[in-house]
């Protein structure tokens, strides 16, 4: 059967399981560049989520002063979100974001690309309405899937380790999601209540039946890992 695409996770801990040849690579579909980054490529922006069924959406508004960490280093961001590290050689970093209000938030990092963040006053309500926990040793992945730009829906996600809620799809309201894949159309999922480590996940085509797995999705604890994969 065809694959549908490879993933591009918030980490390659593992690295992609072995593809048929007539796989669909995954090229990084991140949020779009800030100006003003570093010369050497280690300036970002982080930023806050108005609406986790949007990562491209956010605000300055309360970026300021939140701890990123990459590679062992530890920086503050100044009142805009802006800040200032350096990225693994030759390889990929995952970037996380801590700070009071905020849910902990990881993501592979793109010099220049704004990082999203969700307060945790939101993420507790999508927790509450949509029935789901997040225990202590679990986490979240919270992403994005595009097709030649524009969201991609219907297509299911599961995952290894399997959670026992979701996966969810955007639904009516930044809180209120649903079960159903075409989620509005948005092409967001999220997968709540993750056994921290490697998580595999599956990407299926309701339409064409076309999937893949990769494995190497790092879940952090109390966390969320964004994800951003495009489809071909």
């Amino acid at each position: 059967m065809k694959a549908l695409a490879s993933i591009l996770s918030a980490l390659w801990i593992a690295g992609c399981a072995a593809q048929p040849a007539d796989d669909y690579p995954i090229r990084p579909q991140g949020i779009p560049p800030i100006a003003g980054g570093t010369s050497n490529g280690t300036g970002g922006r982080v930023c806050v989520i108005a609406d986790p069924r949007d990562l491209t959406t956010c605000s300055a508004d309360a970026a300021g002063g939140l701890n990123v960490t990459m590679n062992g280093t530890t920086t503050t961001t100044t009142a805009d979100g802006s800040f200032s590290i350096s990225p693994a050689a030759g390889g990929v970093s995952l970037l996380g974001v801590t700070g009071p209000g905020m849910v902990p938030t990881h993501e592979v990092f793109t010099p220049g690309n704004l990082v999203p963040v969700l307060r945790a006053d939101v993420f507790s309500e999508m927790l509450a309405v949509n029935g789901a926990t997040q225990r202590f040793g679990s986490g979240s992945i919270l992403g994005t899937m595009s097709s030649a730009g524009l969201p991609a829906s219907g297509v299911t996600v599961t995952s290894t380790p399997a959670s026992a809620f979701g996966p969810f799809f955007a639904g009516s309201t930044p809180t209120t999601w649903t079960l159903d894949p075409s989620g509005g159309g948005s092409g967001v999922v999220w997968i709540p209540g993750l056994a921290v480590g490697p998580t595999q996940l599956t990407f299926r085509d309701l339409a064409t039946s076309g999937e893949t797995t990769v494995d190497g999705v790092q879940v952090m604890d109390g966390g969320i890992t964004i994800v951003n994969a495009a489809l071909p």
